[in-house]
């Protein structure tokens, strides 16, 4: 037995079966997918390790921000995320205080990858 990120929305899923090399490695483009789904669902100052760790939410939900501001805080924080090279392209909502992104960013490793998250402070 097993567990697994799904890559829909990140739950940890069980897998059934024998264990292999593969069940529990996976590809640098997932690791940075991982790594970044984690750091943008993670207010700053929630992981009681690393308080600096995270988005600043309450800065930038608490506040009445231009939409330019919040890119750019999201941008900064997808741009240094380890394994996160460039940012190919980014798109991005805000209707009455709540935030929606799609993003693509090329990796290291020469792979690009999409991610999307919605409804941020819904």
């Amino acid at each position: 037995m097993d567990f697994k990120l799904d890559a829909n929305d990140s739950d940890l899923i069980w897998v059934n079966g024998p264990l292999t090399k593969a069940d529990v490695t996976q590809p640098f483009t997932e690791n940075v997918r991982q790594r970044l789904m984690i750091l943008l669902r993670t207010f700053r100052g929630e992981w009681f390790i690393n308080l600096d760790y995270g988005v600043p939410y309450w800065d930038i939900l608490g506040k009445k921000r231009p939409k330019a501001t919040v890119d750019r805080i999201f941008q900064e924080k997808i741009l240094a995320e380890n394994g996160v090279k460039q940012i190919l392209s980014f798109e991005s909502s805000l209707n009455n205080r709540v935030y929606s992104m799609k993003f693509s960013v090329r990796c290291y490793n020469g792979e690009d990858l999409t991610l999307e998250i919605n409804d941020i402070g819904a």
